[in-house]
């Protein structure tokens, strides 16, 4: 069990108390978590008595908890921890850990990846992965993904191997599996394209022979993102439209549809795209999905020159708490937009705050795409006509289309 230093636990929580206003809506939440996670490391420092049914420190986090809307559920997550250290006769971080699990999947879910990712960072500190593997590896994977997404790839790439080397140890191909296809994504991310392939590939190839049907539905959607990456737009689609046949999770349905769309703009087949993203925008279960799927219509509006709808989707995202993940496609996004609509001083704002993100968290697909906007800018170039162009969709893949539109339709969204 790894050793907390208490003088850095739970910075981020105060960080992003000290970058509120009391009046803002998640103050009473933030505070509530916070207060509740100093009890917790009270009570596994000290025992029982900490947490005495009548220790002032007790009602005091109980009345920050009580501030939290009773709408929100981390109000009843956060009671059910102080519940759980209440009623116990010794301090086993086993009695809490899966209740913090819970508490980190509730900030990923509302986008609030940096709380998220201090709440699994504390799990995996108080889980012995010998006594307790399947939450270590779950927590290391969680770790992994919020890391990923606030742009520490480094972090993500630590946490993934670490799930792996857990799930290798008890014999969990499902698990191993999983931790080998993100290690995939982090390649993605870097742009290291070959390697992003291998593992995917044999990822296929393994829960193909394992009859691993989510895993094998996984695999596929991350090797049709490579397939994208590479240009080949088709071959893409049908990774993913197999992906999703194949996925029943409704998270993971709205990823595989979002990269479909991505991949149908790139095709130019954008009534298609726009079908998938107004049903996402609208429908789907995360918020990173749903910033996700609007940043992708913003660039939508901006091929088909319609400034009105640009500003209208550009104004709904300024000031979002993005990921660097999407901040720097929404400054891309809208950094092109300006450029297509000639307010060019604008544009060159915008791509060089992607260059800046994209730089730091190195994201070095988007920082190309950055660069190029800005040189072209600066050298006086047009934006290609043919950047404007719509397609009719190929008839290796019209039976995607068909069934997107039938989505729409059947989501009740408007056009």
């Amino acid at each position: 069990m790894a050793p907390v230093d208490r003088t850095l636990q739970h910075l981020s929580f105060f960080e992003a108390l000290g970058g509120m206003a009391e009046s803002d809506a998640r103050w009473s939440a933030t505070t509530a978590g916070l207060v509740t996670l100093r009890l917790v490391d009270d009570w596994l420092e000290q025992g029982p008595a900490a947490v005495s049914r009548d220790a002032w420190g007790v009602h005091a986090v109980r009345e920050a908890i009580d501030a939290v809307p009773e709408s929100d559920p981390v109000r009843r997550i956060l009671h059910g921890i102080v519940d759980a250290m209440i009623d116990a006769s010794v301090a086993s971080p086993s009695l809490v850990t899966p209740r913090l699990m819970a508490y980190g999947r509730a900030l990923d879910f509302a986008g609030q990846w940096h709380l998220a990712a201090d709440i699994f960072r504390t799990v995996v500190a108080h889980t012995h992965p010998a006594e307790e593997p399947d939450l270590a590896i779950d927590a290391h994977m969680q770790l992994g993904y919020c890391t990923r997404l606030t742009g520490d790839l480094d972090a993500a790439g630590v946490a993934y191997r670490a799930a792996g080397r857990v799930a290798a140890r008890i014999g969990d191909m499902v698990k191993v599996l999983r931790a080998q296809i993100a290690d995939a994504k982090l390649a993605l991310t870097r742009g290291n394209l070959p390697e992003a392939e291998r593992l995917l590939d044999a990822t296929i190839t393994q829960a193909r022979a394992h009859k691993l049907t989510e895993v094998h539905a996984v695999a596929l959607h991350d090797r049709g993102g490579v397939a994208h990456a590479r240009g080949q737009y088709e071959v893409a689609i049908r990774y993913a439209y197999e992906a999703l046949e194949g996925t029943t999770n409704p998270e993971a349905r709205d990823r595989v549809l979002s990269d479909i769309a991505a991949t149908f703009i790139d095709l130019g087949v954008r009534s298609a795209a726009r079908d998938a993203l107004l049903v996402l925008a609208a429908t789907a279960q995360a918020q990173y999905s749903r910033w996700l799927a609007t940043i992708n219509l913003i660039e939508v509006a901006t091929l088909d020159r319609r400034e009105p709808v640009f500003e209208q989707y550009r104004r709904e995202l300024a000031g979002a708490p993005l990921p660097p993940t999407l901040e720097v496609w929404y400054l891309v996004y809208v950094g092109e937009g300006y450029r297509a609509f000639g307010r060019l001083d604008a544009a060159r704002t915008m791509l060089a705050r992607a260059l800046e993100v994209a730089t730091q968290h190195q994201l070095n697909q988007v920082l190309f795409r950055a660069e190029k906007g800005l040189r072209e800018i600066d050298a006086g170039l047009a934006l290609e006509a043919a950047s404007a162009a719509v397609a009719d969709a190929p008839a290796a893949i019209q039976d995607v289309v068909d069934a997107i539109s039938e989505m729409r339709a059947m989501a009740g969204v408007a056009m």
